[in-house]
């Protein structure tokens, strides 16, 4: 399937040879296979996956939460990656690795889309996702160590400056989350009183 010029089926084969055979050589066969470009549409495929799920699903709430859901279901992944990447670049660059802007992208999105693909779906649905809590909670520390294999590939890093950046790109993530998820949660509050949605005494 080509999406844009960009061959799915191809980056599909290579995530799976990417989570069945992880490691630095199996990074870098691929990690100048594609780009930025290639990165951003395969994350915007799984976040589309995600985001239909919570849609179809979401109705189960109402028509508003359910497109609300969708909405966020796509954008956060899609703003997480791009956040995620260019951190990992930036502190990689700063612990002297010698990767490419083309090159972290795409090495990321061999394994953060299928990931996403896979726990954004099953999460969003009722009852599924809390059986699959623990799974996800297996996949999520999978990622973790995909991640440092990405980061020692992409960035050409050895084993402590990789983890370095790994870490600190997942903490200043993790803050830069809190303060977009504050945001939503005030938008959203606002939308319910001015809905008529949220009742104030």
């Amino acid at each position: 399937m080509m999406v844009q010029g960009v061959s799915i089926n191809e980056m599909l084969n290579q995530s799976i040879q990417v989570l069945t055979k992880p490691g630095v050589e199996t990074f870098e066969r691929f990690e100048r296979h594609g780009g930025q470009r290639e990165a951003t549409i395969y994350i915007m495929i799984a976040a589309a996956i995600s985001a239909a799920v919570a849609l179809v699903f979401g109705l189960l709430n109402g028509i508003v939460a359910a497109l609300l859901g969708a909405v966020f279901g796509f954008v956060l992944p899609v703003v997480g990656f791009y956040i995620f990447v260019f951190l990992v670049y930036f502190i990689g660059k700063q612990q002297g690795g010698t990767g490419t802007q083309d090159e972290v992208f795409y090495t990321m999105s061999l394994f953060v889309a299928p990931i996403q693909a896979v726990t954004g779906a099953v999460s969003a649905i009722p009852l599924v996702g809390c059986l699959a809590a623990p799974a996800t909670f297996a996949l999520g520390i999978y990622q973790i160590y995909l991640g440092y294999l990405g980061v020692r590939s992409s960035m050409n890093l050895d084993q402590n400056k990789a983890i370095i950046t790994l870490a600190a790109a997942f903490i200043v993530q993790l803050i830069i989350g809190l303060i977009i998820a504050a945001i939503f949660r005030f938008i959203l509050a606002a939308f319910g009183v001015s809905s008529g949605v949220i009742e104030i005494n």
